[in-house]
This record gives C-alpha cells, structure tokens and sequence, in this order.
C-alpha cells in the first residue's frame, strides 16, 4: 500500500468535507460548553440545533446564548452586596421593630423573598395603586416640584415626548431649586431619545447615565440582557415603582397601555432607593453614600412588604421562585396579570396543582400583544391551561401592560416582571411583595375593572383555531425556549 496515496486520498476527503468537520467539531464544542451555561432543558433545545445547524447555531448562540454579564460588570455586582449591608445598617431595615407579624406560610414566603433579594420584609408602609395613566405622571411630577434635597430616577423606556418632557421639565424645575437628580434610563428601551434627554438634562447640570450602554455591546454578554426597573425616589420618603414606563406610547405608533403603579411611604422607599444606588454603581462606580439618602428608618403602622431584585446581577434566581411558592400556599384564589406569559415548568405545574386543591385560577391577559414571536408562543400555553381548568380573561381595549399577580385575598406581587422566561432570567427587574388584605383589596377592585372589558375564553373555541397558527404557536413556544 503506498502511504503517499493514502495520506493524498485522506487529505482530499478531508478537504471535500471540511464544513461537514467543522460543523461536527463545534457541535461536540457545544455538547461540552451549553449544559454549563444553561438549564437542561434550554440546553438539550440548544444542543439539538447545534448538531441539525452548526453554522445557524453559532453565531445566534454568541448573540443570545450566554444568559451572564460581561465579566467586567460581574466584578462590579460583586461589590453589591457589600453596599446593601452597608445600607441596611445604615437605615436600620434589620431592626427587630420593624419585622411584621406574619403567619406561617407568609413569614416562609418572606424568608424566600430575602434569601433571594437580599431585604427582609418591613412593616409601616403606605402602598396606593395608580392605575390611571396619566394620573400617575401627575403623582409623581407633584412629588418632584415637592423635593427638597434628592430625587432619584430610573426607567426601562424613557422618551423625549410629550411624557418625557413633562417629567425632564420637574427635574429641570427641581434642580433650579438646588435639589440634585440623577437618572439612569436603559440604552435599548430608551433607544432613539437617549442622546437628545442627555442633552437636555446635562445641560441643566443634571447628571444622567444610559445603562448597559449600546457602544458597549463588545464588553457585554449579549444585547439584550436590559435593566427593565421602573423607580422614582423623592427624599427618601415616597417612592414609585411597577409597570408604567415614562412615555406616551401613541406618539410612537402603539397602543395606549394600561398600566399599574405604586405609590409608597415608609421603610420600603429605603429598599427602592438601595435598589437604585445598586443601578447607579453598576454604571458609575459611584457608590452614593449620602446619609440624607438613607434616614433611620422608624417603626409606625401599615403595610407588611418588602422589594425584591432580580436578574443577571442576582445569580440566585428570579421571580418565579417566589411566585411558585405563593402558589403552593393558595388555598381560595389566583390572579395573574400579564402582557406576557410564557410561563416555566414549576409555574406551569403550581397552577396545576393549585386547580387540583379547588383554588380558582385565572389570567387576564391582553387580546393582542405587541411582540409577535412572544404573543404566538404565550398562546401555545393557552390549551394547557383550559384543559386544568384555568381560566383565561382577554383584555381588549388598551394594550394591557399591568403586571401583578393577586394570591388568596392577602399576598400580592406587583412591579415591572412579566410572567416569561425573559423577566424571571435576563432583565433585571424590580418587585414589591405585599402580605395585606387592603392591598390584596385594592387589586381585586382593579382586577374586576379589567374583567369588565375582558372576554373569556372558552376551551372549544380556543380548539377551533386553524392549524397553522397551532404550528406556529408551538414553534414560537421552543424557540422562547433559547432566550
């Protein structure tokens, strides 16, 4: 046998077929890299479409496939939690006259909460629901020409519209009066208005910094791992956050929203303010350690809440940890309000069990949703959830944005979470935690408004749908998967 010929035929094999190869050799790269970045059953979608298209699969998984911040940034949310201690004992958020009295499953549910965003449950808050849209701006734009000393601002989409203007006009106004602002908005969700509301509010001498700045995106992880909180502190003493964003959504082509936010008083504002300090050092490395933003916070009579921090810089988990085992508690009712719902196994399973034990479960959702591939993929869970005896509620008139979820007549959830994949991993996000029947009294009231313009879906009419739309469903819903 001539070797010549041998190693010749073998080179041109080679050659022939060397995409083949280099395909074959990134899938078994993958089969070793993926199950270490992700969970099991992200990473046996991932893996199968590493070894069908490996020349697909790599460039989409460098994009979206790695769920960690750069780690540049993780050396900073290293530093966290340093500062959080710093400032619990500053404000006395750990002081035992504080600590509300809770049963056994709330007091179980709140140990929960802490593990997970690092502030344990208080008491003496005052929480006021603000589900009118424009009524909100007008709280909080009251509440800024009221400010003496700081005023602290933070949002996913913040526009230079009508909205936007109003809100850069009270900084404007405040900063005048000797009161110092400061503003983080998110580079993607406030894209196309980032550089004109620096502009302004530079020039007025108020500082502003865009998070996870896009000019950025080759020190980061990937594009769209966002900050999705919405915060307002005032002096320490009110506070706003849940699901409003600061724009006018119909000046930009969408739909009005329907939306729900939080007016709060007491020692919960110090836990937003900390959660806003967090943000600001992430970006800034500034760590605001101003004793005028953390006064001792003082025992008085309220609410029981607590916030809760999730997302890439909280490697713990995210909020459907909490939301589970709110389920598991239930024992008359559950509410879930979302734009999106693309929920995960255990929360899929929790509402299951829940409809087993006799509890009503129901979900009001919009009608229509302003995401294509999230809108088919929710839908796909839509069968599953009749066939257990959920109920589902469409809201039709606005675009409902709110975001909530009500347990029995005493725990309430509400912030700037969906019900997906997207909000429980990737976005950073920001959650009050409530264990109060005035609250949990307020959202029903809420509740029965959006049901009021809701339809309900029925199970036979949901499996009249062409089929099409069931394929493109369930494509959509393992392709969410991958995110």
């Amino acid at each position: 046998m001539d070797i010549g010929i041998v190693i010749d035929g073998t080179l041109a094999w080679i050659w022939d077929h060397l995409l083949a190869i280099i395909g074959w050799i990134i899938a078994m790269i993958a089969f070793v890299v993926v199950p270490f970045r992700r969970p099991p059953a992200e990473a046996r979608n991932w893996l199968l479409i590493f070894f069908a298209l490996p020349w697909v699969a790599l460039p989409i998984y460098w994009m979206i496939g790695r769920p960690q911040y750069a780690k540049a940034r993780q050396k900073r949310v290293a530093d966290l939690p340093r500062i959080l201690d710093r400032i619990v004992r500053q404000t006395g958020l750990d002081q035992p006259e504080l600590s509300p009295r809770l049963c056994e499953d709330n007091h179980s549910l709140a140990n929960l909460a802490h593990g997970l965003g690092q502030f344990p449950a208080v008491d003496g808050n005052r929480i006021e629901p603000l589900g009118d849209y424009d009524g909100a701006i007008d709280r909080v734009i009251a509440d800024i020409d009221a400010a003496q000393h700081h005023v602290s601002v933070e949002f996913y989409i913040f526009k230079n519209d009508r909205v936007g203007n109003r809100l850069m006009a009270a900084l404007e106004r405040a900063h005048a009066r000797g009161v110092t602002c400061r503003v983080l908005l998110d580079a993607l969700g406030s894209y196309g208005s980032v550089a004109s509301i620096k502009h302004r509010l530079e020039a007025a001498g108020i500082e502003v910094h865009d998070i996870l700045p896009l000019r950025r995106r080759l020190s980061s992880s990937r594009v769209d791992l966002r900050n999705h909180r919405k915060i307002v502190v005032v002096d320490a003493r009110v506070g706003y956050t849940g699901s409003q964003n600061m724009w006018a959504p119909a000046e930009h082509g969408r739909q009005a929203n329907r939306e729900l936010m939080v007016r709060v008083t007491g020692p919960i504002v110090a836990q937003l303010q900390a959660i806003f300090v967090c943000d600001w050092y992430l970006e800034t490395l500034e760590d605001l350690d101003d004793s005028s933003m953390f006064p001792r916070c003082e025992p008085g009579t309220g609410l029981a809440a607590q916030m809760i921090a999730t997302g890439p810089d909280n490697p713990v988990g995210g909020l459907d940890l909490i939301i589970t085992q709110a389920m598991h508690n239930a024992t008359e009712e559950i509410v879930i309000v979302t734009p999106y719902f693309v929920p995960t196994d255990s929360l899929l399973t929790a509402m299951r069990g829940a409809v087993l034990r006799g509890v009503g479960v129901h979900l009001i959702t919009g009608a229509k949703s302003d995401q294509l591939l999230a809108g088919l993929a929710q839908r796909s869970y839509y069968q599953e959830l009749l066939s257990i005896g959920a109920q589902i509620h469409l809201f039709g008139p606005e675009f409902l944005h709110a975001k909530h979820c009500r347990v029995d007549h005493e725990v309430a959830i509400l912030g700037s979470s969906n019900m997906d994949v997207r909000s429980f991993e990737l976005n950073a996000e920001i959650d009050l935690l409530c264990y109060d029947p005035a609250l949990a009294e307020d959202l029903e009231r809420i509740e029965q408004s959006y049901l009021e313009r809701s339809s309900t879906l029925s199970s036979a009419e949901w499996k009249r749908r062409p089929l099409r739309k069931k394929v493109l469903e369930n494509t959509a819903r393992m392709m969410s998967e991958l995110i």
